[in-house]
């Protein structure tokens, strides 16, 4: 049916005036009625509306003559019998094929009317033209909702559209994607959900007759084919064809999953796995197809991987198997470790570092950084205990100096590995596979053979060099702080402040740590030295020892400095301001509660500040948190890294030291009752204080009568109440007192390195680094180049050799870049490639060490013109890319994976 006014006016308007061209004299407008609308198919002549469209016709002069099979006498009718008058053309039929139709030529220099719901479509998006029409005639369901469907399909619409970008951009529609490329609508379309019949966006696609359209897709851009497809499959395809890529292991039962076109699976996969906003979503389906295929899937993986080479699938990503299989493969080398060589243990931790760039590290961050240290402890081990010479090195050393000082420059690795093992071993809630093939290797190798023999040797050396009087020569002691640190600061400049962070227990190599953090994230130069602490190695007498003092004094448990009882902050402020009138002394938690302003008014006109932080020794000293040490050590370098900055930066402070009053000992294995001293000996009632590490007294045991486990020194440096003698006992090695009440695992107070090797770590604030320029420092991060001999891409996969241009240090810090080629037209900017990470953080001289080898996959359909690698800092502050280099693309044809 046709309504006659306004198709008659419709047709008017293309014989208007206005619509005559430079070269028209007159009008030729062609009229295919393909759907017959004002034909009667009865009679096979013109229908009743088509007649009064006639007669309007023949009012306004305009002639009106039927096409029908008669092409040659139409030809002759509108070129020889009658060039002048304006002719509507009225064909019944569908418009023939150019090849075929006489009077083309006429049609090019014509118009054309439509008058169905198929020309409303294309006159919805300009489209002249019959090309599509059967293409919209197929989908004209599609077409019938205005606001859902037709205009967000006009927002994507490009003019040189044909059938295959109208199904794109119809699946964009329903999926939402907002571009018509098929990867990021298939990942949007999966986002909803792989069971099809749950997916309201597969429900629309088969409503609308788009399924085999889309399966047509996946099959020419992944290669995908499958009897019975389904969004499940398509995934479980793109996981079996990564893992045949990066294994090279095909799984019996799966090969009909191995999609032809790997470079595009993994593309898809690799930026799926990357999306910050999706990749949640692409970890539940992994693991759900994992377990919904019975773990067979997983087993057979497993299996496979065990009897693999390592190197083989290091670069697989897209199961957590890869994962698990490399964490398994080290442990069981950890469990055999004196098979283990050096080359070993540098492949180890060269193969968590690579992990660190893949999908899954995050999952299992402890578990590898965990097994990182423990794996630098076993290679510690190898170098300093098991290497001949080190043993006899440590074997030979001759004084107790020598060995305080070579605990401060090297041993004390032992304590800060075994910490950060067991930081990152309580922080993994699923520790078994630890627990049962980790853990125990660790506690044996720390503590009866690196803590064992270094504490045996300190022990001799104790007896053959000190003769019962607690000095270590040649080192600083602690009760010397305050002259050797502080007041020579205020000596040196009058008017500058000098900040002490006074943190409890923490120990030397908690503090190496914090002086690294502060190196490489802060403008200030750090120093670290050390000095030996007093003993008893506890809270009272190492606080009492870093106040200035001429002499200290036992009165009862009390200890007073110069007559003044050190115990508290009011009564520390007296002693610190009796020696220096503008001093302050105040707790860190106290202090931190301030707003800057409340800061700046608390200490103004002070210049000497005594910070006092406890976590560490507040945390240990508990039976029931004892174990939390190592965590509370983590934070203490959080929270004193803090207040250095926030001194520095907000407050002015120029010169700050970060010191302790002791460190401690601590080992996570309950104590036997061969690891403690008896103490029936000493007379309870002389006795001022004790711990489970010592016992003050002012009775004098005799040689003979002391025991073979028990040091004894007398404490010159110290007087009891009325100036009487005191004594201090400690146990060798790590050996407790047999004592009353928990808490054996976490002691201090004795004489080890661990409890007496006392760091002092100066800050020396930098405003700027223009000020570290001066000094001639070099900062920064490290930088990187692309050092591939030929700028040219033969192969659909290509290696990238990026060369880190210096090593890094305090000051240069590591960098981690994504590389990936991209495509640079006109503006427009287009990933070509998967993306590949690399973490540039070597610190080796050797630049051949400083080499990263990537491949990269490249995307199909790709023209053989000019791309661009690019390297961009991962670090959302660095906005510009570190490089971007042209690369040509000559490919053969074969060289893609869709052949």
């Amino acid at each position: 049916m046709v309504n006659v006014e306004k198709t008659s006016s419709s047709i008017l308007k293309k014989f208007s005036p206005s619509e005559l061209k430079d070269y028209e004299k007159r009008k030729i407008v062609f009229w295919y009625d393909r759907d017959k609308t004002a034909w009667d198919q009865e009679k096979q002549a013109p229908g009743e509306e088509l007649e009064e469209i006639i007669h309007v016709l023949k009012e306004n002069n305009i002639k009106f003559h039927i096409l029908d099979n008669n092409y040659f006498e139409t030809k002759k009718l509108l070129e020889i019998k009658d060039p002048e008058s304006n002719y509507l053309i009225y064909c019944p039929d569908k418009e023939r094929a150019h090849e075929t139709n006489w009077l083309f030529d006429i049609q090019l220099y014509s118009s054309r009317f439509e008058n169905s719901r198929i020309s409303d479509i294309k006159s919805e998006f300009e489209i002249d033209g019959h090309e599509l029409d059967d293409f919209f005639t197929k989908y004209e369901k599609f077409f019938g909702n205005q606001k859902e469907r037709v205009q967000p399909l006009k927002k994507l619409y490009q003019k040189d559209w044909r059938e295959k970008e109208f199904i794109l951009g119809m699946l964009a529609v329903f999926s939402k994607t907002q571009a018509p490329e098929f990867k990021q609508i298939v990942r949007d379309i999966m986002l909803k959900s792989l069971d099809d019949a749950e997916n309201p966006i597969w429900e629309n696609i088969s409503k609308f007759g788009l399924e085999e359209n889309f399966w047509e897709l996946t099959e020419e851009d992944f290669g995908f084919s499958a009897k019975n497809p389904t969004l499940k499959k398509l995934f479980l395809s793109f996981l079996i064809t990564h893992m045949k890529r990066y294994s090279g292991i095909s799984l019996s039962g799966y090969d009909q999953y191995v999609n032809r076109k790997e470079n595009e699976c993994q593309i898809f996969l690799k930026h799926w796995m990357d999306s910050s906003r999706d990749s949640k979503t692409f970890e539940k389906y992994t693991k759900d197809i994992l377990e919904e295929n019975n773990q067979d899937l997983e087993k057979n993986l497993q299996g496979a991987l065990d009897k693999r080479d390592v190197q083989k699938y290091l670069e697989a990503e897209a199961v957590d198997t890869f994962d698990k299989a490399l964490i398994v493969h080290i442990l069981k080398f950890l469990n055999s470790p004196v098979d283990s060589t050096g080359e070993d243990f540098k492949n180890y931790l060269s193969w968590i570092d690579t992990r660190r760039t893949k999908h899954w590290f995050s999952e299992y961050e402890n578990i590898y950084n965990a097994l990182e240290y423990a794996v630098k402890l076993f290679q510690f081990s190898l170098e300093y205990y098991d290497n001949p010479k080190a043993a006899d090195a440590l074997e030979n050393t001759r004084s107790l100096y020598d060995l305080f000082k070579a605990y401060a420059e090297t041993y004390y690795q032992i304590d800060y590995l075994y910490r950060k093992f067991y930081y990152y071993y309580d922080k993994e809630q699923e520790k078994d596979i630890l627990k049962k093939n980790l853990r125990p290797q660790v506690e044996d190798l720390y503590t009866n053979k690196l803590l064992g023999k270094l504490l045996l040797k300190w022990s001799s050396l104790i007896e053959s060099d000190l003769k019962r009087q607690w000095k270590i020569e040649l080192a600083e002691s602690q009760k010397d702080f305050y002259k050797q640190h502080v007041n020579k600061i205020l000596q040196k400049d009058d008017r500058s402040k000098v900040a002490v962070i006074v943190s409890d227990a923490l120990r030397y190599e908690a503090a190496a740590e914090l002086f690294e953090t502060l190196n490489k994230d802060t403008w200030g130069i750090p120093e670290l030295s050390y000095m030996a602490g007093v003993l008893p190695s506890y809270t009272k007498l190492g606080m009492a020892s870093l106040l200035p003092h001429n002499a200290l004094e036992y009165r009862g448990r009390e200890i007073f400095v110069d007559g003044i009882s050190s115990e508290g902050l009011e009564k520390r402020n007296k002693i610190l301001q009796s020696k220096y009138e503008d001093s302050l002394a105040f707790n860190y938690e106290d202090f931190m509660r301030y707003s800057r302003e409340e800061a700046r008014e608390f200490i103004k006109g002070k210049r000497v500040l005594y910070i006092y932080h406890n976590k560490i020794d507040s945390t240990g000293d508990k039976q029931s948190s004892e174990n939390n040490v190592f965590s509370a050590v983590e934070e203490t370098i959080v929270e004193i890294k803090k207040l250095v900055k926030y001194l520095s930066d907000r407050l002015n402070t120029t010169n700050i030291i970060v010191t302790a009053d002791h460190g401690f000992l601590y080992r996570r294995d309950d104590m036997e009752n061969a690891d403690k001293v008896d103490t029936s000996l000493f007379d309870k009632s002389r006795i001022i204080d004790t711990t489970k590490r010592f016992i003050l007294s002012d009775q004098e045991l005799s040689p003979e009568n002391s025991l073979d486990n028990i040091h004894s020194f007398g404490m010159h440096y110290i007087l009891g109440q009325d100036h009487t003698p005191l004594f201090a006992y400690v146990p060798k090695a790590d050996l407790r007192f047999k004592l009353q009440g928990g808490g054996l695992n976490f002691v201090h107070g004795g004489a080890s390195p661990q409890e007496i090797v006392i760091p002092v770590l100066t800050y020396n604030h930098r405003r700027n680094e223009k000020a570290i320029d001066k000094k001639g420092i070099k900062h920064g991060k490290v930088n990187v180049s692309v050092i591939n001999d030929r700028k040219k891409i033969t192969s659909s996969k290509f290696k990238v050799k990026i060369f880190q241009t210096e090593k890094v240090t305090d000051k240069m810090k590591p960098r981690t870049i994504k590389v990936s080629l991209w495509d640079i037209d006109g503006g427009q900017e287009k990933m070509v490639s998967d993306e590949k990470i690399i973490i540039a953080n070597n610190e080796s001289d050797e630049p051949e060490e400083r080499q990263y080898n990537i491949m990269l996959t490249l995307g199909n359909n790709l023209e053989n013109k000019t791309y661009y690698l690019r390297l961009i800092d991962e670090d959302p502050a660095e906005i510009k890319d570190i490089a971007r280099i042209p690369f040509e693309l000559d490919l053969l044809i074969g060289d893609f994976d869709d052949f």
